[in-house]
């Protein structure tokens, strides 16, 4: 059982107060807050200096405490994304971070590069320009910020501007905000090991998320597992390509497809493979929250919470932007694992 102290309730409430106050508003005194919160006053002051050291207020001297404007001459976020993420997962993304930033007086703008390393220099060498209040990067793999890029990440580097990016940068002095693979196809590669038979064939692409997949699965399913692993080059060929030439070739086994479907009408590729109830072998598929697999196949399923995943990264920002000078964060936003009902 998790317990939560006082302390840290009394500030998510009054953290909200603050937040949902229009800039300037003076709060109740503190005298007023100990008898509403029912804590002492060491209390309520360890909950107003954590406040004041986010920026959300400020501390006057013998007038009170009051919510903190945003200091910022642009109130527009700017959301950079590399080619290679899938349309579908960004759109769960986009759709968290809208509806954060707008809560906050703040506009999303989407933009970037949509070929790799195409327009890379010329968007870079502008964002400062932007007036954006802060970026969040939301790339797929390491591409954009390959260390032998040092250029790009030089580039990068020189903004002086809140950054958010979902993959650790090289040198770049950033908050992170990241999907938790590993945990997930650990939990996945143990299901495994303990319930299927025979071999199982690993489809991803190359890149750190499918990285973290595939050694989260390995660490679950152990030593003995006899894992087949397929790692695509996804420009020559997607995995759910791969997986509809496996059920033309009538190949069956079990099978982890390690990436989500660039569009739903993806997920009709898997038709005609050996995963129904009425078949020994195991399918496991990554999705998006929303996504259905056919009614026909039995599969095991990884949730992604992509849409979450924005929306925590567009707090962190707002956070940021608002004046939050602590040290960098790192947070995790965990995947949910569903297990098929074989019997």
């Amino acid at each position: 059982m998790s317990f939560t102290p006082k302390y840290q309730t009394v500030l998510e409430k009054l953290r909200l107060e603050v937040e949902q106050a229009e800039p300037g508003v003076r709060l109740m005194p503190i005298r007023r807050m100990m008898t509403q919160y029912k804590v002492s006053q060491s209390a309520i002051e360890r909950c107003l200096d954590e406040l004041e050291r986010e920026g959300l207020v400020a501390r006057r001297r013998g007038s009170g405490v009051y919510v903190n404007d945003i200091q910022t001459t642009n109130h527009v976020v700017g959301i950079y994304s590399d080619s290679e993420v899938a349309p579908h997962s960004h759109a769960r993304f986009l759709e968290g971070i809208r509806d954060t930033v707008e809560a906050f007086g703040f506009h999303a703008a989407d933009f970037g590069p949509r070929d790799i390393f195409d327009e890379q220099h010329e968007v870079l060498s502008t964002m400062q320009k932007m007036g954006f209040a802060g970026i969040i990067a939301e790339l797929s793999t390491s591409t954009f910020f390959h260390l032998e890029n040092e250029d790009l990440l030089r580039q990068f580097r020189q903004l002086q501007l809140p950054i958010v990016t979902c993959l650790p940068l090289p040198g770049i002095r950033a908050d992170s905000v990241m999907p938790d693979h590993f945990s997930a196809f650990r939990k996945l590669g143990r299901y495994f090991r303990e319930n299927c038979k025979g071999p199982v064939k690993f489809l991803c692409y190359h890149g750190i998320p499918s990285l973290a997949r595939l050694q989260g699965f390995q660490v679950g399913l152990g030593k003995n597992g006899g894992l087949e692993i397929e790692t695509l080059e996804k420009q020559h060929t997607t995995v759910f390509q791969r997986t509809a030439r496996l059920c033309d070739e009538g190949w069956e086994g079990n099978l982890v497809l390690a990436v989500p479907p660039d569009y739903p009408s993806d997920l009709e590729l898997l038709n005609g493979g050996p995963w129904t109830k009425d078949y020994p072998f195991d399918l496991a598929v990554l999705l998006e929250t929303g996504e259905t697999l056919p009614g026909h196949l039995a599969a095991h399923i990884v949730l992604k919470r992509t849409r979450r995943l924005g929306e925590s990264a567009a707090k962190q920002l707002i956070k940021r932007v608002r004046g939050f000078k602590g040290e960098m964060e790192h947070k995790v936003v965990p995947h949910d694992v569903f297990f098929a009902q074989k019997d």
